[in-house]
């Protein structure tokens, strides 16, 4: 049964269709996971970093070049795993191996290793202070220069035991910090969780 009420603005009305009621009622289309976020950032930082890698530097300045979109991907991994994992590694490796014209699949398998081993600690990475994430991180590029030496040693490559790529390593676990802090800005200012 429909209960009437007396209105004084438009006399006897159902309560269904009070103005009030409809008003207060209707349902607001909200999407709680997105208001406000700006996920391109991520994209963003990605882009940047494989400008970074695929910059031409002098022969000296390369053997001290990090490997930029290792670090990215790491800390995109610690701070939102569930949006970058083993398939964002696997793309911009394969994207690092064509602007770079080496071996298709040798970077894409680096990196998705590196991305499935800091997705899997991700929680225990995140409670470390910055300098023992930094010791990790050394750990991470570390292994991915070591996967690299051996598959260049496979393939027969000259460079195959270069010192440089163990110095990148170490510039790399030294610079951490600082793209932690630079990135941990950019995603409080995206909004991003």
């Amino acid at each position: 049964m429909i209960a009437f009420r007396s209105c004084y603005c438009y006399g006897p009305q159902s309560r269904l269709c009070h103005p009030t009621y409809r008003q207060n009622r209707t349902p607001r289309v909200v999407r709680i996971g997105y208001a406000g976020k700006r996920w391109w950032v991520i994209a963003l930082s990605f882009f940047l970093a494989l400008c970074f890698s695929v910059m031409e530097l002098g022969p000296m300045w390369a053997l001290w070049a990090p490997d930029w979109i290792s670090l990215v991907l790491i800390y995109w991994c610690l701070a939102v795993p569930m949006r970058v994992g083993v398939g964002v590694g696997w793309t911009m490796g394969l994207l690092l191996d064509v602007a770079t014209f080496g071996l298709i699949g040798r970077l894409a398998l680096t990196k998705a290793l590196i991305a499935y081993i800091a997705q899997r600690f991700a929680l225990r990475l995140r409670a470390f202070p910055v300098w023992q994430q930094a010791c990790a991180v050394f750990l991470l590029l570390g292994m991915e220069a070591l996967i690299i030496t051996l598959l260049a040693l496979m393939m027969g490559e000259s460079d195959a035991g270069r010192p440089g790529r163990w110095v990148a390593v170490l510039i790399g676990a030294v610079l951490w910090p600082v793209i932690f802090i630079s990135l941990r800005r950019m995603r409080r200012w995206a909004r991003l969780p």
